[in-house]
């Protein structure tokens, strides 16, 4: 089965992904992507809990750098906050099609 790659006109969004290393996190620029905040407050036995989520969609025709290697562990940095990477799903036709990257909100940038 081949399914077209996802069209540049939805690709507009820029991330940087955090890579923890012996040495601290060393960083890789992604660009071509689609990032989608989605702002979540729960509420805690006491004070409510910031749950914001991000899902970044990374297409293995147009986004770069091609490949990216990305796992659960690693950060990503986008719209001035910070986000852990929690799941890592790749899609597939006859080869690797595009990945949805799941993140949750641990932070703002200062």
């Amino acid at each position: 089965m081949k399914i077209e790659p996802i069209p540049d006109s939805l690709l507009g969004d820029d991330i940087t992904v955090l890579v923890p290393g012996a040495d601290g996190w060393s960083e890789i620029s992604v660009t071509n992507v689609r990032a989608e905040k989605i702002s979540a407050i729960e509420n805690g036995y006491t004070n409510p809990l910031e749950r914001t989520k991000l899902n970044v969609w990374y297409d293995f025709v147009n986004s770069q750098p091609n490949p990216l290697d990305i796992k659960s562990g690693m950060r990503i940095r986008f719209d001035g906050e910070l986000f852990d990477v929690i799941s890592v799903k790749v899609i597939r036709a006859e080869t690797p099609h595009h990945m949805k990257i799941s993140a949750v909100k641990i932070g703002e940038i200062l």
